[in-house]
């Protein structure tokens, strides 16, 4: 009786499962779409359409990107949320993904419970420069300069709430000093400003050609704010090394999924996604443009998320950051 008891619960499982399993099987049966965050041009579309273009191979179906830019990702977000919940959308969003509850707390969604994530695609290091023939040498001789002039010497960024602008308010926090935020509207005129010196420091993600400023000696690079040097850069410390072991921070890029998306599509996109980041043709493509890829389970990128909700939080709160 007992032995007919348990075939007949194995029985019921196997039907119950079966429509999932074949749901998954299925998928897709029809185009998917990326949306991002952001303009088209720049990084972040460069890897959206790289990981598009070989999802679609992979999948045969075609993998559309659509550029929804405005409202610090806001846009894009709420345009995720507004589709059904079957996998064929995934939203590529940064670092403003976790810091928005923070600085907007009329937000129409639940950040932590109306997405899926799917997979931590890659991170960006990050740069404390200073002008060429500025007088600052080191990152200690900025944190000496600064004490000296609380207040005065200033430090740019491409905008407010930026990877970047928190970066530095970190550093400061830890470094015990404060430096005046210019925020630019983008790194064209950020660039222009820095070499110019028309700021003190400058605060930018890690770029092909922010590496070639540096190398062409057109800036001075202070310091690194990751565990480890980064390999084009091998003789610039971390501000790890520098004593700072708190100053670790860089922006990401990761697709989400509208939450109550099936567990077995959002598993099988994971593991498609994770093999594309996988192949060498696509690794190196990545890391040309600044990028280290990174992959992981959705589950890792879902603790990912929410750790750097409260991680920026906290320095949103503690420096007074406000998006007018």
């Amino acid at each position: 009786m007992r032995a007919a008891s348990t075939a007949l619960l194995l029985a019921a499982g196997l039907v119950l499962a079966a429509p999932a399993a074949a749901q998954a099987q299925a998928f897709p049966a029809r185009p998917m779409k990326i949306v991002l965050a952001y303009a088209a041009g720049g990084s972040i579309d460069f890897l959206a359409r790289r990981i598009g273009d070989t999802l679609s191979a992979r999948l045969g179906q075609p993998v559309i990107v659509e550029p929804r830019p405005g409202a610090n990702e806001r846009v894009a977000s709420q345009y995720l949320l507004s589709q059904p919940a079957d996998g064929y959308t995934m939203l590529l969003v940064a670092v403003p993904h976790a810091t928005n509850p923070s600085l907007f707390p009329d937000l129409p969604y639940d950040t932590r419970r109306d997405f899926a994530p799917l997979v931590l695609l890659a991170d960006v290091s990050q740069l404390v420069v200073v002008p060429a023939n500025s007088e600052i040498k080191s990152f200690a001789d900025l944190v000496t300069r600064a004490k000296a002039r609380p207040g005065q010497l200033s430090f740019g960024t491409p905008g407010i709430a930026t990877g970047t602008h928190l970066m530095m308010e970190l550093l400061n926090q830890i470094a015990g000093i404060e430096m005046l935020h210019a925020p630019f509207k983008g790194l064209a005129p950020l660039t222009t400003a820095v070499v110019g010196g028309h700021t003190d420091v400058g605060v930018f993600s890690v770029s092909p050609q922010l590496l070639s400023m540096v190398e062409s000696g057109r800036l001075r690079a202070l310091g690194i704010p990751s565990r480890q040097r980064w390999s084009a850069l091998p003789n610039v410390p971390t501000f790890v090394e520098q004593g700072y072991p708190g100053a670790i921070g860089g922006t990401w890029f990761g697709l989400l999924m509208k939450a109550g998306t099936p567990p077995e599509i959002v598993d099988k996109l994971n593991r498609e996604i994770n093999a594309i980041m996988a192949l060498p043709e696509v690794r190196d493509s990545m890391l040309k443009v600044g990028m280290t890829p990174v992959g992981g389970t959705a589950e890792q990128f879902k603790a990912h998320v929410s750790q750097e909700i409260d991680r920026w939080g906290k320095v949103i709160k503690s420096r007074g950051i406000k998006i007018e």
